[in-house]
């Protein structure tokens, strides 16, 4: 591949094959192309949303590089787009705790803060977690608890050779579109959330390329990449690469609840907020968007029929601590594996 010809191709308009682009994303992965010539690709994309084609040849070359789980059996992820800077605790990682101790196996794929104050891998480890395992030791885990976390840099070494570009370009790229999506364990079952909705289609395509077999991507109208409990949530489920769109009202479940009480902060507040809230003593607000999510991923893997009994289970597995429970057994593990 010639990068000059195709970061001119690029600069006059014209997008890439899915061939191209995985050419492209192969050669950015092995170091083949230096910061000011990534720095020219990522302007020449500046503008424009990425097409369908370019995206799932980026995730298929990014998938390739990255450093696998091998899990033995299906998982699910929870996991957000960001950027919708609502502030909020880390819900889906609560979700997710939830969701592993109603017996759904969880491999949760997260980093470090980026946009907001406190990411997934900000938060679990003030809660004790170690969060820098490598893929024996986080099978282990996973096999032990039913829950483990693939913290994002360990599992994307090939990652660090756009990271000066990424960092003096200053601005969202394609990659921040890839991270929430490439899973190490492959996880066959997703709940993403998305800031931007649009997006959606081009997120559906790259996982049914990765055969993932049932997949929730949600948004928020409060602009929550994640389900609310203070306002009607679009959901645009797909299996088996068929589509439907459907949208959750959190009033119709009883769960309605002001966005104002979903506020977090730093790692060690966010900490004490999940914490409260698999003891069974958290707020109102917090319990309720809690649940709203794990009921989502409890649905999506099958472990209940309908979202209705998801929800039913997720506030069963709340007041029982059995959250609580998980949290604690993935503490202890990953610190002595």
């Amino acid at each position: 591949m010639n990068t000059a010809t195709t970061i001119t191709s690029l600069e006059s308009g014209k997008t890439l094959s899915k061939e191209e682009a995985y050419d492209l994303q192969r050669a950015i992965l092995q170091g083949a192309i230096d910061t000011q010539s990534l720095l020219a690709l990522f302007g020449a994309m500046e503008g424009r949303s990425v097409t369908k084609d370019e995206l799932c040849g980026f995730f298929r070359a990014s998938s390739d590089a990255m450093t696998k789980l091998p899990a033995s059996e299906d998982t699910l992820d929870t996991c957000g787009t960001g950027g919708d800077h609502s502030g909020s605790f880390n819900i889906s990682t609560a979700a997710a705790l939830v969701i592993a101790a109603a017996g759904v196996p969880v491999a949760k794929h997260g980093n470090r803060a980026a946009s907001s104050t406190c990411g997934s891998a900000d938060v679990l480890e003030a809660l004790g977690v170690k969060i820098d395992i490598g893929p024996e030791q986080a099978k282990k885990v996973l096999d032990e608890t039913g829950f483990v976390f693939l913290f994002a840099r360990s599992y994307h070494p090939a990652f660090r050779h756009a990271a000066e570009a990424r960092k003096a370009f200053g601005k969202r790229t394609y990659f921040n579109l890839l991270g929430p999506l490439l899973n190490p364990a492959q996880a066959r079952y997703r709940v993403h959330g998305l800031a931007d909705f649009s997006l959606a289609p081009l997120l559906a395509a790259a996982l049914d390329d990765s055969r993932v077999r049932r997949m929730w991507l949600v948004h928020a109208e409060d602009g929550m990449d994640e389900i609310s409990p203070a306002c009607v949530t679009k959901v645009i489920e797909r299996t088996g690469g068929a589509s439907q769109s459907f949208t959750l009202d959190p009033k119709a479940y009883g769960l309605a609840a002001d966005a104002a009480g979903l506020k977090g902060g730093d790692a060690p507040m966010n900490a004490r907020i999940l914490t409260d809230i698999l003891q069974g003593k958290g707020t109102e607000a917090q319990n309720v968007a809690v649940v709203l999510n794990a009921a989502a991923g409890l649905t999506v893997y099958g472990k209940t029929s309908t979202y209705e009994e998801g929800i039913s289970l997720a506030k069963a597995t709340i007041a029982s601590g059995k959250g609580y429970d998980t949290l604690r057994e993935v503490i202890r593990e990953s610190n002595s594996v």
